[in-house]
């Protein structure tokens, strides 16, 4: 019986889009329930948005009194991740990667955060943060995990792709300076 109603339901709704069709108003038209899932999806981004923004607020707010944030910065990085993974065909999903990626870094949550690098990198390539993320997981990789060749990886990604962006120069020189000891290190700065 239901499955009656809801062909008949179709059938109804198909005419209704006919009939409006040939007035001229069915491409103007948007069907009740699309209109109401495109409103949720807005209200829901916008919530995101406000939660993130709350969050970075309280978490800048707090900067300088040295508090343990991690629990904030993990659910920071959780919600960027939610919006660039639920709007990836908004400007917003690069930039929710890009803070996901270094809330992550802060929380000392490494293996997120260099995946949030590598898919802003995969999955928006061209984007003015594109080279910035694989520097970033140069730098989680060099200094909070302590393996340089990864390290190099990232760097080697960023000189070939990105030649000609403001951090290649920084990538070549932080790159040169891979796997060097402390001495080695204070011996070419005195140079």
């Amino acid at each position: 019986m239901k499955s009656i109603l809801k062909v008949s339901r179709l059938f109804v709704w198909g005419l209704w889009v006919l009939v409006l069709s040939s007035c001229g108003q069915g491409t103007q038209t948007i069907p009740e329930n699309e209109r109401s899932a495109s409103a949720d999806s807005t209200r829901y981004l916008e919530l995101l948005r406000s939660r993130i923004d709350s969050l970075e607020r309280v978490l800048a707010k707090d900067s300088l009194a040295q508090s343990n944030h991690e629990n904030l910065l993990d659910s920071l990085g959780t919600l960027c991740v939610e919006l660039a993974n639920k709007y990836q065909s908004t400007p917003y999903a690069p930039v929710a990667l890009w803070k996901a990626s270094r809330s992550f870094r802060a929380a000392g949550s490494y293996p997120q955060a260099i995946e949030c690098g590598r898919a802003l990198t995969e999955a928006f390539p061209q984007h003015d943060l594109a080279a910035s993320a694989l520097f970033h997981n140069a730098l989680i990789f060099n200094e909070d995990l302590q393996n340089t060749a990864s390290a190099a990886f990232y760097l080697d990604r960023l000189l070939e792709e990105y030649p000609a962006d403001s951090l290649a120069s920084q990538a070549q020189a932080m790159k040169e300076l891979l796997g060097l000891s402390e001495e080695e290190l204070w011996r070419r700065l005195r140079k």
